[in-house]
């Protein structure tokens, strides 16, 4: 059985691009056949960042959340989209947290 693909949402590098489902704008956006899309028309405004950096609390954080996405970023230098972090539920945060916190 195939893994599904898996969700990724991108930093927009122009600062003045436009939601083709609703007109709106914001900091990460979904692309989508017909144009980039914010991340409410694409159901994803409910997830909260977690940037890179901590390994084990995103792979925790990843496992506990039944929606999730990755968050790219355009690397002019390297000419490719590099990961700055995830967006995971809320409530599978604070679950990765409180269960790293009873490891300590």
């Amino acid at each position: 059985m195939q893994k599904p693909p898996e969700l990724v949402a991108v930093v927009a590098r122009h600062p003045d691009w436009r939601c083709h489902r609703c007109a709106g704008t914001g900091a990460l956006l979904v692309m989508e056949p017909q144009g980039p899309t914010c991340l409410q028309c694409a159901g994803l405004g409910h997830l909260e960042e977690l940037p890179a950096g901590d390994a084990l609390l995103s792979r925790r954080a990843r496992a506990a959340s039944k929606l999730s996405a990755v968050i790219v970023k355009w690397s002019q230098t390297r000419k490719r989209n590099e990961r700055v972090g995830v967006l995971v539920e809320p409530e599978a945060l604070a679950a990765a947290r409180a269960s790293m916190a009873a490891d300590s």
